[in-house]
């Protein structure tokens, strides 16, 4: 039996996978067993990984941890291979699923709470985890582990159980049982289970190997009626075709049985292997109502604004909103309640109940269905008045300017091209507000949004910018179709650094802003390495990118390829959107054009002559610096903290979690992360201490600062100075994330000798890192105040915040900040 739990090798391929520095990546937590004087390693992947044809991962699990012992590691509990719904990936389309699967097709409710995974050990103990993480905990205040086995406790004590028993016929039988814990006590979320329907809800029993296998549900209705649990309803349908009629009934109504269900998760064989195959099928409605009326009431709460940018239900949420307003303004308790997660279903269901309806009874109403129609717009509607903007995902060297300037000489008339680099000035929106502005014009169709929005950030605030400022140029109910270009395919990257290297060095300065003659090679690769490690491809299925009507793939690889994409582009646009390409140009005018955009010059950037200059552009000014800092090269060891607060069970509401959980899936980071050691405003306007500090500041670095004097001044001058630090705390709300942080000494500075430098301290009070703006209004200096608020008034202050237990000592250069 031991050697047969023996992961070695599984063990093995995970370490290697850790080393992995983006695609396949493999996370390890350690965590201590409640029970036991011993640990287990939790294993992890990127959601974004799960389900790539091209990624081959050691082992599927959502929840994975394996025995902390090098010589005969063993997997102590584990997950359901991570599954998806119907349509969500290819082999989840029905047609797949007809040909790919076998049956009986076992039909379970979804569960609508947190997951529980429970196993057992040698001496019977129990082992209970939450989807990655077990053990005592005390840097949160809601242990998902700890309450489901206080729940698991009591529900074996009404049945006469001993938890050993339990223990040892998990552990004998090699199994993780798999249940779902549903109680708005303790944590609501969409779906409703008050004290009489709340408790462990058992859905799976699988054995602890690395590949996925689970007892059919006749089994584990067994075992859960033996020990108390909640058993989930089950049936099986014998094919694919009846299976389908069924689900899509349900579909209908959004329920089951009389009750709202969130979906179905069904359960069968793979046609090919004989291994368990699982795949869901999701609801779309109320429950998409629900959470927008969620977050419509935060939004209420937290700003005081009504203003909402949803596509759907505009009307119903308005009627929402009015009911609801009255409720909240007067009563302060009943909004910092919602804001921690409670009361949201309870407000929700007096809503209602004031209509007499239920949610599936609002939206098939057919005077609302009526009242909605009138007032909303038809998204799916292309005709003559529809509009169209495109937006590039690239990096430097991949051509989309070329072929921006391409399309756009193939339709003069109709097309438009705004340049980011064009767009000058502090507003970054402008860019945004300059292609609307031409987007208004009758005569435009069509603009392309020239930027490399290369990040999941910088689609996301287009997307932002759309919503916000569209109804400033356009008439309300202008339909317009967001098109994805996306130059840089996640199959290809490794291929495409080598080859946009050698374009952009070839280019030389015939770029706005990347000019190697002028630069050097050496700056050149350094620019162009940042934006390769912060590239992130098109994930259709994610937010944001599955906002976009279309998405066009396009191979930057080949020969020629700017005039391929040309070609594809059009072709593309012309099968899906005829009424803006009506007819594809000929061979002759595509030519034409791309060799038109070959001849293209980009206007030269060039710095301001003030009076204190010579024509020539050397500097006569002395150099000031803006702010000191202490500036992090690689940011992952920051995000991981971040990623771990999620992982781990915690006290802190929903709501707060789901800020971190969008902050690290649609990866709104700040670009860089650096620690404010002293500001200039310090040293104009600080007390007698901080004035001081700057002088120091200025007097170490003065012979660095001198030498940029007959130079060009660049924007940041890194020096070989650096600074130790650990993270001590997260804080955050729904505008800013920040890291407070704490050096080993007062003067925190180091010489390159590793000897500290006198006099050199941080001038913040609270030195901190500003890890993420959640909204484009807030300033970094935010910062100052949540953490502030955090340090001296821990207790009573309504900022989130977990404090981090044997957090990585870290360590950054000093930088001048010019």
């Amino acid at each position: 039996m031991e050697h047969s739990r023996n992961v070695s090798a599984l063990v093995a391929s995970l370490e290697k996978a850790s080393g992995l520095e983006s695609r396949g990546r493999a996370y390890k937590k350690i965590c201590q067993l409640a029970h036991k004087d011993a640990k287990v390693n939790s294993w992890k992947f990127n959601e974004w990984d799960y389900g790539k044809n091209n990624i081959t991962l050691p082992c599927k699990a959502r929840g994975l941890f394996i025995s902390d012992d090098e010589e005969c590691p063993v997997i102590v509990a584990r997950g359901y291979d991570k599954f998806f719904n119907v349509d969500e990936v290819s082999y989840t389309r029905w047609d797949s699923i007809e040909s790919n699967t076998v049956g009986p097709y076992e039909v379970t409710v979804k569960a609508n709470g947190c997951i529980i995974f429970i196993s057992g050990l040698e001496d019977g103990s129990l082992v209970v985890c939450s989807k990655h993480i077990t053990g005592p905990r005390d840097d949160i205040d809601r242990n998902h582990a700890e309450a489901g086995e206080r729940v698991l406790l009591k529900q074996l004590k009404l049945k006469g159980i001993n938890s050993r028993d339990l223990g040892l016929e998990l552990y004998e039988g090699n199994l993780t049982a798999v249940a779902e814990y549903c109680d708005d006590s303790f944590e609501e979320h969409i779906l409703e289970y008050p004290l009489d329907k709340a408790g462990l809800y058992l859905h799976g029993l699988n054995l602890n190997e690395p590949n996925f296998k689970t007892l059919p549900m006749r089994a584990v209705t067994m075992f859960g009626t033996k020990y108390g649990f909640k058993n989930i309803n089950a049936f099986i349908k014998d094919d694919v075709g009846s299976l389908k009629v069924f689900l899509e009934d349900c579909a209908v109504n959004g329920s089951f049985n009389g009750e709202e269900i969130e979906g179905f998760v069904i359960r069968c064989k793979s046609r090919d292997t004989g291994d368990s195959f699982f795949f869901k099928y999701k609801f779309e409605e109320p429950y998409l109502m629900y959470r927008q009326w969620r977050e419509v009431t935060k939004d209420y709460i937290t700003n005081k604004s009504r203003v909402f940018k949803f596509r759907k239900h505009k009307l119903v949420t308005n009627k929402y909103l009015d009911f609801v307003i009255p409720i909240l303004d007067n009563d302060s308790r009943l909004c910092e309640e919602y804001m921690r997660g409670f009361g949201i279903i309870k407000l929700r269901n007096m809503f209602l109940q004031s209509l007499g309806m239920s949610g599936m009874e609002i939206l098939n109403h057919e005077k609302v269905m009526q009242l909605e129609l009138k007032n909303s717009i038809d998204y799916d509607k292309v005709d003559e008045h529809t509009k169209f903007l495109v937006f590039p995902i690239a990096v430097i060297g991949c051509g989309k300017t070329t072929t921006s300037v391409a399309l756009t000489s193939l339709f003069p008339d109709s097309w438009g091209h705004i340049q980011n680099d064009d767009i000058t000035g502090k507003d970054k929106s402008k860019l945004m507000k300059k292609s609307l502005e031409l987007l208004a014009d009758p005569n435009i169709k069509c603009v392309i949004v020239d930027r490399n929005n290369h990040q999941f950030r910088e689609r996301k605030q287009l997307f932002e910018w759309l919503d916000e400022l569209k109804e400033d140029y356009l008439p309300y109910d202008t339909n317009i179709k967001v098109i994805a270009l996306s130059f840089a395919s996640y199959d290809d990257l490794d291929k495409l650094k080598t080859l946009t290297v050698d374009r952009v060095l070839e280019r030389g300065d015939a770029h706005q802003t990347i000019k190697v003659d002028q630069y050097g090679k050496a700056k050149v690769l350094g620019i162009m390495g940042g934006f390769w490690k912060r590239f992130q491809p098109i994930i259709e299925d994610k937010s944001p990118d599955n906002r976009f009507d279309l998405i066009i793939q396009l191979n930057s690889l080949q020969k020629d390829s700017s005039l391929m994409n040309v070609k594809t582009i059009l072709k593309r646009l012309h099968d899906v959107y005829p009424i803006l390409i009506p007819e594809i140009p000929s061979e002759e005018s595509i030519n034409i054009a791309f060799q038109k955009s070959l001849q293209y010059k980009p206007k030269m950037k060039e710095r301001k002559v003030t009076n204190n200059e010579t024509v020539s552009g050397t500097p006569k000014k002395k150099v000031r610096p803006a702010y000191f800092s202490v500036n992090i090269k690689d940011g992952t060891p920051i995000k991981e903290l971040i990623s771990n607060v999620i992982e781990k069970p915690s006290n802190i509401s929903e709501d707060a979690q789901t800020i971190l959980k969008n902050l690290l899936q649609n990866d709104n980071f700040q670009e860089s992360f650096h620690i404010t050691l002293a500001h200039v405003m310090q040293g104009k306007r600080g007390d007698p201490a901080e004035q001081e500090l700057w002088k120091a500041y200025l007097k170490h670095y003065k012979k660095i600062l001198k030498s940029y004097n007959d130079k060009e001044i660049p924007k940041l001058i890194e020096t070989n100075d650096f600074v130790r630090f650990q993270p001590k705390m997260i804080c955050w709300d729904d505008k800013i994330v920040s890291i407070v942080i704490k050096f080993p000494n007062d003067e925190c500075v180091s010489d390159e000798n590793g000897l500290l430098v006198t006099k050199l301290k941080c001038a913040n009070k609270i030195p901190h890192i500003t890890v993420a703006r959640l909204q484009d209004n807030v300033k970094a200096v935010y910062s100052n105040t949540i953490c502030k608020d955090v340090v001296e008034n821990r207790d009573a202050t309504n900022i989130n915040h977990v404090e981090l237990v044997d957090s990585p000592s870290l360590t950054g250069n000093v930088c001048i900040n010019l």
